[in-house]
């Protein structure tokens, strides 16, 4: 019950994160077409961006079985978020509106170290053996 916890709690609040920030994005919220404008991005990168949070939050809940689909999923959230603090830092926004995005580096960390651990038996994610596959006979040395 305890490695369930340590697996799904990071993984529930990371997903719930991003699917209300793709949910933000995809709507056109005004915070976060007010950001990217002050930001000097065009207002169509909300879509793209709230999109590619909604596919990486479904993602991190029902993507086990799908281990490198699962990878490219965090390093999605990996540079949106690091891309979303350098942003803001050479804008020379505010260090305060960088923190949420730092916040969530951070937790995307944590879940990233929990699936690793504790994720689901067999997945790659948790450093599970890859079945090799054989192509061919190999001579064997005399």
């Amino acid at each position: 019950m305890r490695t369930k916890l340590l697996y799904w709690v990071p993984t529930g609040l990371l997903a719930a994160m991003f699917l209300m920030s793709g949910t933000f994005n995809v709507t056109r919220q005004p915070n976060v077409m007010e950001i990217l404008a002050r930001l000097d991005y065009p207002s169509y990168l909300a879509t793209i961006l709230g999109v590619w949070k909604l596919l990486a939050a479904v993602t991190l809940v029902f993507g086990s079985r799908w281990p490198r689909l699962k990878e490219w999923a965090f390093a999605g959230l990996f540079f949106d978020l690091s891309g979303a603090i350098i942003s803001h830092v050479a804008s020379r926004d505010t260090v305060a509106s960088s923190v949420p995005a730092g916040v969530l580096l951070v937790l995307t960390g944590i879940t990233y170290a929990a699936q690793r651990r504790f994720g689901p038996a067999g997945s790659a994610l948790n450093g599970a053996p890859r079945p090799v596959a054989s192509v061919g006979h190999v001579a064997q040395p005399r």
